[in-house]
């Protein structure tokens, strides 16, 4: 409950400073087009439309990022799991498999390794530094495998790994469907490119010469090139 009020907090914070940094844009762009073409409605209505945009800009890039930023961790995921589930399997200290996965150096390992940093240095629980790796994470998997983290930690040595290397085998086949999926599309989007660019064009061409012949109608050479 108080993660979730800091949470709404932090969000109507960071929208007031957005929305004055878009109100200062706005004002300072109202009063530069003021002066450069002599008609203060006309620069109002245009600062107010660059305001708007800037506003959505201020606000979409952070989502965008962090959006971004899950989906690498997402990518890389399945194997780091892959090698947790191995170690759980052999036995070794928890904070050792963590530190083990820190060391790999991308995007999953620099979080393992700020989950390290809180245990260590911040004298957070285990339990505690996982979960806020799931809270700055908007990943639904993420979520899953910190959950699953937390239950084998509270379990010690008889859990293993066999509940975190199932999870890596459903999140690598989630991975190919998605990829499979991704395949499909492109190949529309091949072919509407195609289409559209080769297709069309020729089409109009053969319009525009049919036309001049038969239908009186005639259109210059630069009129044709700057339609295509």
């Amino acid at each position: 409950m108080q993660a979730s009020i800091l949470q709404q907090l932090s969000a109507n914070a960071k929208f007031k400073a957005a929305g004055l940094r878009a109100a200062l844009a706005t004002v300072f762009a109202w009063l530069m087009l003021g002066i450069m073409l002599e008609d203060l409605l006309f620069s109002l209505l245009v600062a107010i439309v660059f305001g708007t945009a800037v506003l959505g800009l201020l606000l979409y890039y952070p989502k965008m990022q962090a959006k971004k930023h899950a989906m690498v961790i997402e990518s890389q995921l399945p194997f780091a799991l892959m090698n947790i589930a191995v170690e759980l399997n052999l036995g070794l200290r928890f904070e050792d498999i963590l530190e083990h996965v820190a060391n790999q150096g991308n995007e999953v390992g620099k979080e393992f390794g700020k989950v390290l940093v809180e245990v260590r240095e911040q004298g957070a629980s285990v339990q505690g530094a996982l979960m806020h790796f799931a809270e700055r994470t908007d990943s639904l998997q993420v979520k899953r495998a910190v959950a699953l983290f937390v239950s084998v930690y509270e379990q010690g040595k008889e859990a293993g790994g066999a509940g975190v290397k199932m999870l890596a085998r459903e999140l690598l086949a989630k991975q190919r469907a998605e990829s499979k999926e991704f395949s499909g599309r492109l190949v529309v989007y091949s072919l509407l490119f195609i289409a559209v660019s080769a297709v069309v064009p020729a089409l109009f061409q053969s319009f525009a010469i049919v036309g001049s012949m038969v239908l009186n109608f005639s259109m210059t050479s630069v009129q044709i090139f700057l339609i295509i």
